[in-house]
C-alpha cells in the first residue's frame, strides 16, 4: 500500500519554514505498512494543487494534505480538493464556535475571515484541533483514505497520531510495517558500518544510515505481519547491541540529553555547567528535557575571561600562561562550577567555534570539554570542522555523551 504527501506553502518553496512534516509522515505511514510512493512542496495555487491531487489519486492508496487549512485567501486545499472531487462545503456550526471561543478566551473578536476555518467538504470526518482554529479532515472514498491536516507541527502532529494513525492503521490492518531507529554517538558512520559489515551477511531486516552530527541514526525496517515484522526487529536489535554496546544510547524517540537526565534522575546526582563557546547551548538542551530541575543545579555562560575568573574562579595567571582555549582553562571552569553550585558533576567547555579567532596553533574548531566529579576531572580534546553553529552543536553532544559515559561506568 502507499502514500502520497501533499505539502502545501509557498513558505516551504521559499525555505521561509522547513518542512519537517514531511519526515514525520513517513516515519508513522510506515509504522502502518504503508510506504510513501511521492512527497512533493506545492505553490498555494488552486491548479497546481488539483494537479497534485489528481496524479496522487491515480497512484496511492493514502493522500495527505499538509498546510493550506488557514483563514487568509491563499489557503486553498479544501477548496481545491472539494473541486477536485466534485463535492460542496458546508458550515460546521459547532467548529464556528469553537473558533468564536478560542477568540473570545483570549480577549478577542474573532475575524470574519477564519469563518472559512469551519468549512467542512460534504462527507468528510472532522478532526478535531487542540491547538489551533483549523480542523482537520478525513474522507473515505473508493478504497482510498484522503487527509488533510494543519501545517503548523505542534497542530498536526498530535492530530495525526491521535485520530489519523489509528485510522490508518485499520485501513491496513492485514500488512503492519514495524520502523526502529536505534540512536548511536561517539561512533563514526564509515566505522559504524565496517563493524556491522564484519557481522557478514546482513540477513536481517532492511538497514539504514542516517549521521546526524555526532550520532549515527540505525533505521531497521521490519517487514510482513505485525508478528513478523516485530520478530525481524527484535533479532536485528540483540545483534547490533551486541556488537556495539554502550555507543547506543536509545531509540526511536530518545534524546541525548533526555538519556542523560534520565541518568542523573536514576542515580540522584546533581549537575552544573561552565560553558564558554557553546554559549549555554548545553544548559538549553538540558533544560528542555522535562523534570531537569530534579538534576540541574545551573550553568555560567563564561565568555569573557574576567568573567571565567570572577564567576568559575579560574585563575588569571593560568588563562595567561595556558591561553583561555586549553585543557588547564576547561579543567578549571569544570571545577569552579562544581564548586560553586556544589554539585555531583560538572562540565567545563571552552574552544573557537569561528569564523574567526583561530591561530596556527589553536585553529577554529579546537574544543576542550572537561568532566569534573569528586574524584576525578578529565578533559577530551575535539578538532571540528563545519560552521560556527556545527561546531556548537558538536560541542555539546560530546559534551552530553561523556556524561552518560561517566554515569554508565561509575555503575
Amino acid at each position: 500500500m502507499r502514500a502520497d504527501l501533499i505539502c502545501i506553502g509557498n513558505e516551504l518553496l521559499t525555505g521561509l519554514i522547513e518542512n519537517s512534516n514531511a519526515g514525520f509522515l513517513a516515519r508513522r505511514l510506515w509504522s502502518a505498512g504503508i510506504e510513501v510512493r511521492e512527497s512533493v512542496v506545492v505553490a498555494d495555487d488552486m491548479s497546481a494543487i488539483r494537479e497534485a491531487f489528481n496524479r496522487a489519486l491515480k497512484n496511492s492508496n493514502v493522500i495527505i494534505f499538509t498546510g493550506g487549512l488557514g483563514p487568509t485567501d491563499d489557503d486553498l486545499t479544501r477548496e481545491a480538493v472539494a473541486s477536485a472531487l466534485n463535492c460542496s462545503m458546508d458550515l460546521n456550526c459547532d467548529w464556528l464556535n469553537r473558533i468564536e471561543l478560542f477568540f473570545n478566551q483570549r480577549g478577542m473578536k474573532m475575524p470574519e475571515n477564519n469563518r472559512k476555518q469551519a468549512m467542512v467538504i460534504a462527507g468528510a470526518e472532522l478532526l478535531e484541533n487542540k491547538a489551533g482554529t483549523a480542523p482537520g479532515s478525513l474522507i473515505r472514498q473508493k478504497g482510498q483514505l484522503i487527509i488533510m491536516l494543519p501545517g503548523p507541527p505542534n497542530e498536526l502532529v498530535p492530530m495525526f497520531d491521535g485520530l489519523v494513525l489509528p485510522a490508518v492503521k485499520e485501513f491496513n490492518k492485514d500488512n503492519l510495517n514495524r520502523l526502529k531507529t536505534l540512536k548511536c554517538c561517539g561512533i563514526g558512520e564509515s566505522t559504524l558500518e565496517n563493524k556491522i559489515k564484519s557481522l557478514g551477511k546482513w540477513d536481517l531486516p532492511p538497514l539504514s544510515y542516517v549521521a546526524r552530527g555526532y550520532e549515527v541514526h540505525l533505521q531497521l525496517k521490519g517487514r510482513g505481519s505485525p508478528e513478523e515484522a516485530a520478530q525481524e526487529i527484535e533479532k536485528a536489535e540483540t545483534r547490533l547491541k551486541n556488537l556495539l554496546g554502550d555507543h547506543i544510547y536509545g531509540s526511536d524517540d530518545d534524546t541525548l540529553a533526555g538519556k542523560v537526565a534520565e541518568l542523573l534522575t536514576y542515580k540522584k546526582l546533581t549537575l552544573s555547567l561552565g560553558e564558554s563557546c557553546t554559549g549555554g547551548l548545553l544548559s538549553s538542551m538540558i533544560t528542555d528535557v522535562a523534570g531537569s530541575s530534579i538534576f540541574y543545579q545551573g550553568g555560567i555562560n563564561a565568555y569573557s575571561g574576567a568573567l571565567k575568573s570572577k564567576c568559575l574562579g579560574v585563575d588569571i595567571k593560568l588563562m595567561e600562561q595556558e591561553g583561555q582555549v586549553s585543557e588547564a582553562v576547561a579543567k578549571a571552569m569544570a571545577k569552579g562550577a562544581r564548586y560553586n553550585f556544589n554539585t555531583d558533576l560538572a562540565v567545563g567547555i571552552t574552544g573557537i567555534a569561528g569564523p574567526d579567532g583561530g591561530t596556527a596553533g589553536k585553529p577554529v574548531g579546537l574544543v576542550y570539554i572537561a568532566l569534573a566529579t569528586a574524584q576525578k576531572c578529565i578533559c577530551q580534546k575535539l578538532n571540528l570542522g563545519g560552521g560556527r553553529l556545527a561546531v556548537k552543536e558538536r560541542t555539546a553532544q560530546v559534551a552530553l555523551d561523556m556524561i552518560r559515559k561517566e554515569l554508565i561506568s561509575a555503575g
